[in-house]
């Protein structure tokens, strides 16, 4: 199974995710900014970024039917040593323009900031959906995870304002509970 069944987030069914990562997944503001806030030590690694063709749900989700290529970049957010949360993203290349030219060598630095930083981008609203080890994302999720868990939470969204829409999918690993804010 490769596809995640993906639900809007709503007042009913957001009751359903865990009170301790609940807060994160429904935070309409930008995840890097809170982590910096609530750790000593937070930090990017990039696990791969790679230029591929889009899938056919990605090309119909991104509206990228006459230029189908994309880069896919997973990262793991960082709290001193520890991993809290798991990034994938799709960023069409024909987003890559203009302001938008550098997203394809961010290394290490989070695409949050740069989203965020932009005050035409719009967010749409959050999906949110459970990450289980059939899925080929998962090995990246846990691989840093002392413990893999038999699920994940993740939320997505796109963002508009670019020349193509960004999808930002983020899946909150369980260490995120034990931080407060």
């Amino acid at each position: 199974m490769n596809n995640l069944f993906w639900n809007k987030l709503s007042a009913d069914n957001h009751l359903h995710i865990p009170p301790d990562i609940r807060p994160w997944l429904i935070h309409t503001g930008s995840l890097t900014t809170r982590l910096r806030e609530t750790c000593d030590n937070f930090s990017v690694k990039l696990i791969a970024q790679n230029q591929r063709a889009a899938q056919p749900h990605e090309i119909d989700l991104l509206d990228i039917i006459d230029a189908p290529l994309i880069i896919e970049r997973e990262v793991l957010l960082f709290c001193g040593d520890t991993p809290v949360i798991y990034a994938r993203s799709f960023i069409p290349l024909k987003a890559l323009k203009d302001r938008f030219a550098d997203l394809n060598t961010m290394g290490t630095q989070p695409l949050g900031e740069k989203i965020f930083a932009d005050p035409e981008l719009k967010r749409s609203n959050i999906e949110w959906t459970i990450l289980t080890e059939n899925h080929p994302s998962y090995p990246h999720a846990v691989s840093e995870l002392q413990k893999a868990p038999d699920k994940i939470y993740g939320r997505r969204s796109l963002f508009f304002g670019a020349p193509s829409p960004i999808l930002i999918s983020e899946f909150f690993l369980p260490p995120l509970a034990m931080l407060q804010k």
